[in-house]
C-alpha cells in the first residue's frame, strides 16, 4: 500500500492553484518578519537605514576578507581613529569657535535590543517547530525539498568560510525577500508548478519503491 495516501493529481493541482503563496503561507511577507521596525529594514521601507546597514556591512566585510584585517585589530584601529577625530574636534572648537561635538548619553535605546531578542527568539522557535514538524513527514514533498535544500546549503559551507557565509546570509536576507515582495506572483507560479512536479515525483517513488519495502506488524504489549 502507498506511504502516500492522496487526492488525484487534478484535484492536487486544483488545491496547489487555490493555495497561490509560497509554502501555502497565510500572511504577508512583512508580518512574518515581525512587522516592526526589522521588517521594514529588510523590505527597504526604510532605505536610508537599509542602505546604511548595507554598506556598512559591506565596508566591514571587504577590510576583512579582502584587506586581510583581523577584527580585534578593526576594531581597536576604528576605536583610535574616532577617538582622534572627536580629540582634533574638541580641541579645535576652543580656538576656531566651532560647535563641540555632542555625544549622546545613549546611542542604542533598551527597546531595540529587547525587540531584537524578541524577534530572533519568535523567528527561531518557528523555524524550528516547521523543521520538527517536517522532520515527521506530514508533507512529504516539502520534506524533500528541505532536505534538498540543506544538502545544498552544506555544499555551499565547503566553500565558504564563516565570515563570508555571514556575509552572504546578510546580504541575501536585503536582497532576496524584498525582490520576491516585488515579484511575488510569479515566484509563486513557477512555485506552485515545481511543488506539482514534486508531488508526481514522489507518489512514482512511493508507488513503485518505498510500497514494495516489507514492513512488520506492531503488536501492541501490555504493561504487567
Amino acid at each position: 500500500m502507498p506511504i502516500f495516501t492522496g487526492s488525484s493529481d487534478s484535484e492536487d493541482e486544483r488545491t496547489i492553484h487555490k493555495t497561490t503563496k509560497l509554502f501555502t503561507r497565510q500572511r504577508s511577507i512583512h508580518s512574518i518578519f515581525g512587522g516592526g521596525k526589522v521588517a521594514d529594514i529588510l523590505l527597504w521601507r526604510e532605505p536610508k537605514t537599509a542602505a546604511t546597514l548595507v554598506i556598512g556591512v559591506s565596508l566591514l566585510w571587504f577590510l576583512m576578507e579582502v584587506v586581510g584585517y583581523n577584527f580585534i585589530t578593526l576594531i581597536c584601529h576604528a576605536s583610535m581613529t574616532s577617538m582622534l577625530l572627536f580629540f582634533i574636534w574638541s580641541t579645535a572648537s576652543d580656538f576656531l569657535n566651532w560647535e563641540r561635538p555632542i555625544i549622546p548619553e545613549v546611542v542604542l535605546d533598551e527597546s531595540s535590543f529587547k525587540q531584537l531578542a524578541r524577534s530572533f527568539h519568535v523567528r527561531f522557535n518557528q523555524i524550528l517547530a516547521k523543521l520538527l514538524d517536517i522532520a515527521c513527514g506530514r508533507d512529504p514533498p516539502l520534506f524533500f525539498l528541505t532536505t534538498i535544500s540543506l544538502y545544498i546549503l552544506s555544499i555551499i559551507g565547503t566553500y565558504f568560510n564563516f565570515v563570508n557565509l555571514l556575509f552572504l546570509g546578510f546580504v541575501s536576507m536585503h536582497t532576496l525577500p524584498v525582490m520576491y515582495e516585488m515579484y511575488e506572483d510569479d515566484v509563486d507560479r513557477v512555485a506552485g508548478k515545481w511543488m506539482r512536479k514534486m508531488k508526481k515525483l514522489y507518489k512514482k517513488v512511493d508507488s513503485n519503491v518505498l510500497s514494495k519495502i516489507p514492513r512488520g506488524t506492531v503488536k501492541n504489549k501490555k504493561l504487567t
